[in-house]
């Protein structure tokens, strides 16, 4: 099947998927910063202090599965505007707006989950984390998922 009659070079389509997925690394490497640093704190006793931790817990736990809800929230209706837009300029807009809002979702429930953990001195906060891997993972943009969803705009 053609591509629409507005699609760039593969050079530039290229290009603006490689500047997606440096954005993409760039969250996914301030994540592991703060989980470096958060696990050295607590482990070595700097961080803590409440008494009972339990009520931070299960607070973290509520903002992990509602971020990841909200995430794949936004990833579905990428998938859902992408056949409404016209033009190249306009779907890769959508998808870099949408995978940069998702993973900033699913940043600042692994950002709680740190500071859950930096204050109750309880390594196990920490654990909310690994959604966030996951989903950095699943919907990286690679070439074959960029590719993708150019293909799910309207011809």
């Amino acid at each position: 099947m053609p591509a629409p009659p507005d699609t760039p070079p593969p050079a530039q389509v290229a290009a603006d998927r490689r500047v997606l997925a440096v954005v993409w690394l760039a969250v996914t490497m301030g994540v592991v910063l703060l989980v470096a640093v958060m696990s050295y704190l607590v482990s070595t006793g700097v961080a803590g202090g409440m008494e009972d931790g339990a009520l931070l817990f299960y607070l973290n736990a509520a903002i992990s599965a509602g971020a990841i809800a909200g995430a794949f929230a936004v990833q579905r209706g990428l998938e859902a505007r992408l056949p409404r837009t016209g033009s190249y300029a306009e779907a890769a807009a959508l998808i870099r707006t949408r995978a940069i809002l998702s993973a900033a979702v699913m940043e600042g429930s692994a950002f709680f989950a740190g500071v859950a953990a930096f204050l109750t001195g309880e390594l196990i906060n920490l654990a909310f984390v690994v959604p966030f891997f996951a989903f950095v993972l699943l919907f990286f943009p690679s070439e074959g998922r960029y590719a993708y969803w150019l293909a799910l705009r309207r011809r």
